[in-house]
């Protein structure tokens, strides 16, 4: 900040030299000034809004109502006629004026360069000497823009003159404030155009330069009125005080010049302008700045305000009070317009430089996009991934979790004993046996059992390594978005196609290890497997459990017959590896006891009550003699039925068979199971997983690295192509405008040097 607090000094030690109308003294205006008006055009031409419509540049806004004199004020300021005129409305799109002051011995860059020009941003490089001819483009342009009939838009035309009569200053001259619509002006024209006013003025940048004419009343000027509503305090407003020539003779505008009628922080200036009758003659703006000043000479009431009077004494303040103001924004600006710059780089680096034109080069860039995405793929995989989340599980983390948390529990938690009954495994022995009888340890049927609960573990294996197939396709959508692949449509699809195909590749050869995996399983039951309970153990444990058992129901106290019964049943266990015999022995004894309670219930039939087990008994003979029948002593046999299910067990022998058969299943399965569950997900993470870092960056190459492939591939969205350019060129306007700026201590030390020679 010191080069520009340096500067306000010394042009504060200059501002009691009352300027003189041959020599420019050297401002801070002519540092300051000229960096906002290249400021201006760079925005301008880049777009404001593309820049960033915080952006605001400081800048001087015209006010008034319409015939209050602004045009008179701007040729004024100028020394020349350049400004369409007529009674009706004239400016009907707002004009940038930017005044530069050209030294004489720097008036051009070569001898024939012209003293005094302009030059319109719509028509760069193209200079105009005449400003008979800047007041006829002037005209052209606001047609263009606007029509012919009367119509006002806000759009700008900016206007660029360089002159020795000038100080250096940028305004804004905008639309006067009209009340009746005329041509093709809207019904709302007055509310259109302080809007368009009101725009402009409510920024803080914004200087106003309020016109009020003298014949009227100060306190209802139009101007002040829409200035106080945006700077109540007056501390933005500097007021102008035109045509106090024809002021009511005897009556004078000092007291407003003071500001002791509407009070404004900047003060007030009185100037004289040309009359209609000086315009239709051609009187010079020369000859009428001159007829001012004789004007204000003689007039003594403005004696002791002499400083606040004239256009010399305008463009002095004027100059001076912007300079200052665009002195205390600057900093803040210079932060802005830094801020944007690093904003719109890393979008313009997000964005990338877009498909190359040498076809080399195309090839390089497809081939560093297909590294930088199977590099991506393997790191979010291993958990290396350079942008980790805190807040869900992601990559090779959401496999983990599949593998173990899903699969592995998920099979633990299957029990094939868990649904079968007694009957069923009844069943399945009897069926197992076919036409033989069942023995004491029925292996068949424990291998046909063993065997289908093995087969439903077959589903959630497969099923397995789908979800991680489905989980790695996951990561592969979610590379593609982060590494900005979308911008490129054609390639984003083929990756995304090409890793689906690899991804396959690796499904077929697991899902076909796992099913051989549970081939294997169903190939050999291992019985002699170190972990497996084996058939003494299991009798054992099924011995205890229907000891546990049947003591439970000797507690219960059912007779004499049954406390024998009991009794035999449980001594069945342990003579039934001793002898074969006795067991059928056992048997026949039994039977006889079942006819005597068959008879037993006969003679109590007729009302007494019976015995739960009794009952039983007979229930069960009454269902065995519905397959047969007795007539005149001769059995007649009867068709089975379609279904029939093995009965419950009715002995300690069939009930020991079907315990011994649930304890060998479960111990089998349970060896089955953690076989399955630790090799199932090293078959993934081989076939799945880790082929990505072995083979994925060559599969992308040989699908999608063809010399004929590689232009389409490259081939961008539209939208991508115009945010590309819409942030190359912010891009480049930021960074000349912070050139401009970091430039601005040496213009100055320049100017300063000036100063000194001239003086």
């Amino acid at each position: 900040v010191f080069w520009w607090t340096r500067a306000r000094a010394d042009d504060s030690s200059r501002s009691s030299i009352m300027p003189g109308a041959h020599i420019h003294q050297n401002t801070l205006g002519d540092g300051l000034v000229p960096l906002i008006n290249k400021l201006q055009d760079i925005f301008t031409q880049a777009g404001v809004d593309n820049v960033g419509g915080d952006l605001e540049l400081p800048q001087i806004a015209v006010v008034g109502s319409q015939s209050s004199g602004k045009s008179s004020v701007l040729e004024a300021l100028v020394g020349r006629d350049f400004l369409p005129r007529g009674p009706d409305i004239c400016t009907r799109r707002p004009l940038v004026l930017q005044l530069v002051h050209t030294p004489y011995q720097h008036a051009s860059h070569h001898n024939q360069a012209p003293m005094e020009w302009g030059e319109f941003l719509h028509r760069p490089g193209e200079i105009f000497t005449e400003f008979e001819a800047i007041r006829e483009e002037i005209e052209c342009e606001t047609n263009r823009g606007t029509g012919t009939n009367k119509g006002v838009t806000d759009k700008q035309i900016r206007l660029k003159i360089c002159s020795p009569h000038v100080l250096t200053m940028t305004l804004v001259d905008l639309p006067g404030i009209t009340r009746v619509p005329v041509g093709d002006q809207p019904a709302d024209i007055e509310k259109r155009i302080r809007d368009m006013i009101l725009s402009y003025i409510k920024r803080e940048s914004c200087l106003i330069l309020a016109v009020s004419p003298a014949n009227t009343d100060l306190a209802n000027s139009d101007a002040l009125t829409l200035s106080r509503l945006v700077d109540p305090d007056g501390k933005r407003t500097i007021g102008v005080v035109t045509k106090l020539d024809i002021m009511d003779r005897g009556t004078d505008a000092v007291a407003c010049l003071r500001g002791e009628v509407v009070p404004l922080r900047l003060g007030y200036v009185g100037v004289v302008n040309r009359c209609q009758q000086d315009i239709a003659q051609r009187r010079s703006v020369r000859e009428a700045r001159a007829s001012e000043a004789e004007f204000f000479r003689h007039h003594p009431a403005y004696a002791e305000v002499i400083d606040k009077c004239g256009t010399e004494a305008l463009g002095w303040t004027v100059s001076r009070i912007l300079a200052d103001h665009i002195a205390n924004l600057l900093p803040a600006l210079s932060d802005k317009i830094a801020t944007r710059r690093a904003e719109a780089q890393r979008e313009l680096v997000s964005l990338g430089e877009g498909r190359p034109e040498d076809p080399g080069r195309q090839s390089a860039m497809v081939l560093e996009k297909l590294h930088g995405y199977a590099a991506g793929f393997t790191k979010s995989v291993v958990g290396k991934s350079d942008d980790l989340s805190t807040s869900s599980l992601e990559g090779g983390a959401r496999i983990h979790f599949v593998l173990q948390d899903i699969f592995v529990k998920g099979l633990e938690s299957l029990d094939p004993t868990r649904a079968m009954s007694e009957e069923d495994i009844r069943t399945a022995i009897q069926n197992a046996a076919g036409t033989k009888a069942v023995l004491l340890l029925p292996d068949d049927s424990f291998e046909v059992l063993v065997k289908q609960a093995i087969r439903k573990m077959s589903d959630p294996c497969v099923k397995c390594a789908r979800i991680v197939h489905d989980e790695l396709g996951r990561i592969a959508r979610t590379l593609i978005n982060q590494q900005n692949l979308q911008r490129y449509p054609r390639l984003a699809q083929s990756v995304e196609d090409a890793t689906r195909d690899f991804l396959v590749e690796g499904l077929v050869p697991a899902e076909s290890m796992i099913n051989s995996l549970v081939e294997c399983q169903l190939a050999h039951v291992n019985t002699a497997h170190p972990d497996f309970v084996g058939g003494s153990q299991a009798l054992r444990m099924a011995q205890q459990e229907l000891k546990r058992r049947r003591g439970a129901s000797a507690s219960a106290g059912t007779g004499a017959d049954d406390d024998e019964m009991s009794g035999d049943e449980n001594n069945f266990g342990e003579d039934v590896l001793a002898d074969v015999t006795q067991r059928n022995a056992l048997q026949r004894k039994r039977d006889a006891k079942n006819k005597a309670k068959t008879a037993l219930g006969r003679k109590l039939s007729g009302g007494s009550s019976v015995d739960a087990s009794i009952n039983k008994v007979k229930d069960k003979e009454n269902d065995v003699q519905a397959f047969y029948s007795h007539e005149n002593g001769v059995v007649s046999l009867k068709e089975p039925p379609g279904r029939i299910q093995a009965s419950e067990p009715e002995t300690d022998e069939e009930l020991l068979q079907v315990l011994v058969t649930r304890i060998l299943l479960g111990s089998y399965f349970a060896i089955s199971r953690g076989v399955l569950a630790d090799t199932v997900p090293k078959a993934v993470m081989h076939f799945l997983v880790n082929s990505v870092q072995r083979g994925l960056q060559q599969h992308l190459i040989q699908s999608l690295y063809h010399p004929n492939l590689v232009p389409s591939l490259l081939t961008e969205h539209p939208e991508t192509e115009a945010k590309r350019l819409a942030a190359r060129n912010k891009y480049k306007a930021l960074s000349a405008a912070a050139a401009a700026i970091s430039a601005m201590p040496a213009d100055l030390a320049a100017a300063g040097g000036g100063i000194g020679g001239r003086r």
